[in-house]
């Protein structure tokens, strides 16, 4: 009685009794692995979702049945099918895991696999790790763990076919010793291709004739000889097409989302399929028959469920676009080695997978393929023709990149030929080439990019392309009607020539020999475009077009404009070239100020980014101060003849930008993004999208011109002999440019980075030092003092390094009681000298005391640091905020270039003394402030103190009822006329008029501040 249920059993066994293989027994080793294999599952690991058993085996070794042609079979030896044979057995014993494995995985690789899991910061990272949140514990542990061996079990059945027992990919010693004894009298040879084969069911590189030899012997006869890439098309194929209802390949975890802890089992749950078989062939009058040759695999299912209808016809889109590779690759080896082994399954017919309680017949999106064409080439995408060249460009380039690695920059190159007589545009490339698989893939079908397809991405993880949607070809049609290409692959015999006339219409491909009929700069592989422009097309410089988008090419890029014109290298090594190039270019005198040092370029690099801006040294000061690119600097801000400024993906200019900012911004800066995390692109590459990695390139920019300022403000103390009191006014000079325009991407990464720059000095303890908003926030009060005595002395102390306000206080005899308290950090930054470094302090101190000495002309502040949202204010707001007040905003000339300043009630408790009687108010910086007892403090007391809006339109009546500053020449407004303004913007129903009018008919509400610029004529 023969002990095999398939027909690939009996014939693997015949190789049992050939001298290559060592009398090893199939039967025994099927006996045995079928108990190892039952054994996954059983420890709590892949428990749920599929069985990896016997039945397993079994059920793929039938497929072999009908997959495996009979004029395959005949040219098949037993070393061949003992090769599959035992690859179906093997393939899957990488899922077995044990309770001892599991209790050493810290021992493995597994660490770091849990570590990037939970820390990954890319958008599918984000959601993961919220899926694994849902999980306890000991349950995402374990899941992890799961995931671990799911992802690696191929290259581990793969190290335990080979005797490996290094621990990276699990600590399994007892199955390697088990699987050692099965296979012990296989040769060497023979089991590393067997490691190779189980592997490969869960790789993308059965194109590799030199991993996976068409024709290998293992023994002296041709019965000892196997084809290695045909048994692992043969192990991926049944993998992938045994998906009955009781079995879920492990591949398919690959295709709908893998990492979705929760939805992952939703496949085993609802699968229905019934039947996996070949199809019919059709015979010359199109009807099924027995005997036409078959190439199409049929699958029947049935689903009452949605989800699991969704989850196997994506499962099986992908599975067909497997077989097609798989038939692709056979093919090749047939044409190019001479090998018989044919493998004709190219398609998957799904009519037959149904969903009861639904529609009969699947819908799906349609598009009007004209007009989706028509979007993509006309000027609804594009609204430059001259991006035709930056698309080609950009196509060429990573070609070369992709082809040469890190050594394009010497070995690559990309030519630009443009012949304005004959109106032809070429582009040539000694990048990879395309093979017909590409053409008619990714070259011609809209959105489809090369580089975005999985598998392309698992091949090349690190590739990361100018290109990704696929549509880079289509723009040619924007100013042509004929294209050419021509293009060799390594990989293919033959070039191709593709010849377009419409984006409508079709194209044809000729095959060329590469010798006689390929130009020699691409004839070992490379690309050629060629346009023939329409009469109606306008093209501007080639040359200055190419010079605009391409910047860091990676590669040789010369552009020749005429027919024997001279050869134009375009691009620059670094952003820092780059930029100089551009400023020389904007304005020759600039050559002279480079070489001379009075103009530089400072270039910084970051993991996924460089930034290069331009400095100018002021003489006169001894500092470097921004490039500002207005009449001053001789730089126009019309950058369309030449962009100084600029934003730069993957070496490629996306917008005419000063990086951080919306437009030409406050500095001349270029920047370049590169890598898997640097910001995306919209599809016309005309600017960024907004995503967490635009973001986090926005705060990197801005760190890097708050470095530059931070740098200068230590250099000018340390290296230049400046006073620290010197160095740090000069922080809010040379920053100027970033904090006077209102046009950053993001206000709130601009804040936080000018939040690191020292604009404060401190006092303590005799000690003077420089101080950024967060060494501030440490401290939980502190103290200011206005005098005209501390504001002299803070000249003085400008001008002599190493003194301290303590100190010279103490030499002018100043009286202590205008001094500050003891042991009191003392602020010695003037307030209302710049209104941006007064935003920064103010939002997060408030005065909490303030004692005057009317004798010394001067007042001591103290302020402590806001407790946040939960304790109300000491102080009401600065401005306007309430939304129904933004009509009086709006009616304000200066609004909202200035809005308009109010005086600032006390609302909580706040101690005062030592100011005359009468004096209700005092300055603080620009700001006025009213002290408790005020003529309105009643008023103030009756209003509930959740009413805010009524609070800020009380300060704004009394704002108005008192000139802006103590030297302004506006008058106060009359009662009557802010009478008729509330009336007339429908507020008066918010304040106790009567009570205000009554308050400033009677003179009281003349109030006096307590101001030290009193004593100043």
């Amino acid at each position: 009685m023969n002990v095999f249920p398939s027909e690939a059993e009996r014939y693997a066994s015949e190789a049992c009794d050939l001298p290559a293989f060592g009398g090893l027994s199939l039967a025994q080793t099927r006996k045995d692995l079928g108990e190892l294999l039952g054994k996954i599952g059983s420890f709590g690991f892949f428990d749920e979702y599929t069985k990896h058993d016997i039945s397993h085996i079994d059920a793929m070794l039938g497929k072999l049945d009908w997959l495996v042609t009979a004029k395959t079979r005949e040219a098949m030896t037993p070393a061949d099918w003992l090769l599959v044979v035992l690859a179906v057995y093997f393939h899957d014993l990488g899922m077995l895991v044990t309770k001892s494995e599991y209790q050493r995985r810290e021992e493995s690789d597994f660490p770091q696999f849990r570590q990037e899991a939970l820390n990954a910061s890319d958008p599918d990272g984000r959601d993961y790790l919220a899926r694994l949140n849902v999980l306890g514990a000991e349950e995402r542990e374990k899941f992890l763990y799961q995931e671990f061996v799911r992802h690696h079990h191929a290259a581990r059945v793969r190290k335990w076919i080979e005797g490996d027992v290094t621990p990276n990919l699990g600590v399994a010693d007892a199955v390697v010793k088990e699987v050692e004894s099965l296979l012990r009298q296989l040769d060497p040879v023979f089991r590393e291709d067997l490691g190779k084969v189980c592997e490969s069911h869960h790789l993308d590189d059965l194109y590799d004739v030199a991993k996976y030899p068409v024709d290998w012997y293992y023994g002296s006869s041709d019965r000892e000889r196997a084809n290695v890439q045909f048994a692992a098309i043969l192990l991926r194929s049944v993998d992938l097409l045994h998906i009955t209802s009781d079995r879920t390949p492990s591949v398919a975890f690959r295709v709908f989302n893998p990492a979705d802890p929760i939805s992952q089992n939703e496949w085993s749950k609802q699968a229905a399929v019934k039947a996996v078989v070949a199809k019919k062939g059709v015979d010359k009058d199109g009807v099924p028959s027995d005997g036409a040759p078959r190439d199409t695999i049929e699958v029947y299912a049935t689903f009452t469920d949605a989800n699991g209808y969704f989850a196997l016809t994506s499962y099986l889109k992908y599975a067909a676009q497997q077989l097609r590779l798989s038939h692709e690759w056979a093919q090749r080896s047939n044409d190019r080695l001479g090998s018989k082994y044919l493998f004709p399954w190219r398609a998957i017919d799904t009519t037959r997978v149904v969903a009861r309680g639904f529609l009969k017949e699947p819908f799906q999106f349609t598009i009007d393929q004209q007009k989706v064409l028509d979007l993509l080439t006309g000027h609804t995408l594009y609204n430059d023709t001259n991006v035709v060249l930056r698309e080609l460009l950009q196509n060429s380039i990573d070609a070369v990149r992709l082809k040469h690695g890190a050594r394009s920059p010497e070995l690559g190159r990309v030519e630009v030929h443009w012949d304005s007589a004959a109106r032809t545009l070429e582009i040539c490339d000694n990048g990879t080439g395309m093979t017909q698989s590409v053409i008619e893939n990714n070259l011609l079908r809209a959105c489809s990019s090369l580089y975005q397809d999985p598998e392309f991405r698992k091949r090349n993880p690190d590739f990361n392309p100018i290109s990704r949607f696929g549509i880079g070809v289509l723009s040619t049609f924007m100013v042509a009607d004929q294209v050419e290409i021509i293009t060799c692959h390594p990989e293919e015999e033959k070039a191709r020539q593709l010849s377009l006339r419409s984006v409508h219409g079709q194209y044809l491909v000729r095959t060329l020999d590469k010798i006689q009929d390929v130009p020699e700069r691409i004839r070992a592989h490379g690309t050629i475009v060629r346009l023939t422009l329409r009469p109606s097309a306008e093209i501007g410089s080639v040359v200055q077009t190419a010079r605009h988008f391409v910047v860091l090419p990676e590669c040789e890029v010369v552009v020749r404009e005429g027919n024997g014109g001279e050869d134009t290298v375009i691009g620059h090594r670094s952003i820092g070239e780059a930029l100089k190039a551009a400023l020389v270019r904007s304005k020759p005198a600039h050559a002279l100020m480079l070489d001379t040092d009075a103009i530089r370029v400072v270039e910084r690099h970051y993991p996924n980014m460089s930034i290069a801006f331009a400095i100018r040294w002021n003489e006169h000061f001894r500092e470097w101060t921004f490039l500002i690119p207005d009449s001053e600097s001789g730089i126009s801000r019309d950058f369309r003849e030449v962009p100084i400024v600029g934003v730069c993906v993957a070496g490629v200019r996306v917008e005419d930008v000063t990086p951080g900012f919306t437009g030409i911004g406050p500095i001349v800066a270029m920047s370049n993004s590169f890598g898997a995390s640097a910001p995306r692109t919209d599809v016309a590459r005309s600017s960024l999208e907004s995503t967490p990695e635009y973001a986090d390139f926005i705060r990197t920019c801005f760190s890097a011109y708050c470095d530059h300022v931070i740098e200068e403000v230590r250099l000018l103390e340390t290296d230049r002999n400046h006073s620290i009191t010197w160095a740090t006014q000069e922080a809010a000079f040379i920053s100027n440019p970033l904090m006077r325009v209102n046009t950053p991407v993001m206000t709130s990464a601009l804040r936080d980075a000018l939040y690191e720059i020292p604009y404060f000095l401190v006092e303590e303890g005799g000690v003077r030092k420089s101080a950024a908003v967060g060494d501030l926030r440490l401290l939980d009060r502190i103290e200011t003092v206005e005098s005209a005595v501390t504001e002299h002395v803070e000249y003085l102390l400008r001008e002599f390094p190493g003194g301290t306000r303590e100190s010279v206080v103490a030499a002018l005899g100043m009286p202590p009681k205008a001094a500050n308290s003891p042991g009191t950090p003392v602020l010695c930054t003037r307030l209302g000298v710049n209104d941006q470094i007064d935003a920064m302090f103010l939002a997060d101190w408030e005065i909490e005391s303030v004692s005057g000495d009317f004798d010394n002309r001067a007042c001591v502040i103290g302020w402590t640091r806001k407790a946040g949202t939960a304790r109300r204010p000491r102080w009401s707001p600065h401005h306007l905020t309430a939304p129904r007040l933004e009509v009086i905003n709006r009616e304000d000339e200066w609004y909202p270039i200035r809005p308009a300043v109010l005086v600032r009630i006390p609302l909580g408790e706040v101690a005062e003394h030592g100011f005359p009687a009468g004096m209700r108010g005092f300055i603080a910086g620009t700001a006025r402030y009213l002290l408790p007892g005020h003529p309105w403090q009643d008023m103030v007391d009756s209003i509930d103190p959740g009413q805010t809006v009524r609070l800020e339109l009380l300060s704004w009546l009394i704002s108005q009822r008192m000139p802006r500053d103590s030297f302004s020449s506006r008058k106060a407004a009359s009662v009557a006329e802010l009478e008729e303004k509330l009336q007339r913007l429908g507020l008066a129903d918010l304040v106790d008029w009567g009570r205000f009018a009554a308050i400033s008919r009677s003179g009281a509400d003349a109030v006096e501040f307590f101001d030290t610029r009193k004593w100043q004529r």
